[in-house]
């Protein structure tokens, strides 16, 4: 499957990961990186979160043609509710923009599809409970802070390493300063190396590592 050059911060991340528990994609889109994590981590579980209706179909459609037999598919959002959240695949020039989809605010005047999908909280689920979650990738368009609020018991008790797409904002802010609450600090890829952040420019892609594995 090609690649962006630009996401050698994900692959950075895939090196991060002890291969045999369980990593988590969320906002898996079409697929594209639960395949490297599939076939980077073969001895692995890969959990594929997507909501959105067409990607999921494209996002089966890649694990059954290349066997992707350490996938397992979820067709819900993740946030800090449960229940149903309106979301939207934005349009431009007439095509839609599957990689761009994400929640839509109240009254929103955003045009392209638009779907209602059901919302759940990962410290909800009792499928990880009891097991070893080891990574967290996560990319959902502004609303990872509320993904990271609904994980909070999972993180805490799993420690796992996170790579988190962030655009400068408020929800960069929050996301940071819950990650710090959880004794995790905040790293980029520079070279071939993670350095830690200090409010550096023109950065987007972020590696929550925990403090303790930081002082070793």
């Amino acid at each position: 499957m090609p690649f962006d050059k630009n996401e050698k911060d994900f692959l950075k991340f895939i090196e991060l990961i002890d291969d045999g528990d369980h990593v988590l994609d969320i906002g898996a889109n079409i697929g594209v990186m639960s395949y490297y994590f599939s076939t980077r981590l073969p001895n692995s579980a890969i959990h594929s979160f997507e909501p959105v209706p067409e990607n999921m179909k494209v996002l089966l459609r890649v694990k059954r043609k290349l066997g992707l037999l350490n996938v397992k598919t979820y067709p819900f959002a993740v946030g800090n509710n449960s229940g149903k959240i309106k979301m939207i695949m934005p349009e431009s020039n007439k095509a839609y923009l599957h990689g761009l989809s994400h929640v839509s605010e109240e009254n929103s005047q955003d045009r392209g599809k638009k779907y209602e999908v059901e919302i759940k909280r990962l410290d909800d689920q009792e499928e990880f409970k009891g097991r070893k979650v080891s990574a967290i990738k996560i990319d959902v368009e502004e609303y990872e802070y509320n993904v990271l609020k609904g994980a909070e018991i999972l993180i805490e008790k799993n420690r796992p390493v996170i790579y988190c797409e962030l655009w400068e904002g408020e929800n960069r802010e929050k996301s940071f300063e819950l990650i710090s609450k959880l004794n995790y600090k905040v790293f980029i890829n520079q070279g071939k190396d993670l350095i830690e952040f200090k409010n550096q420019k023109g950065y987007q892609n972020f590696f929550f590592i925990p403090t303790e594995c930081c002082d070793n």
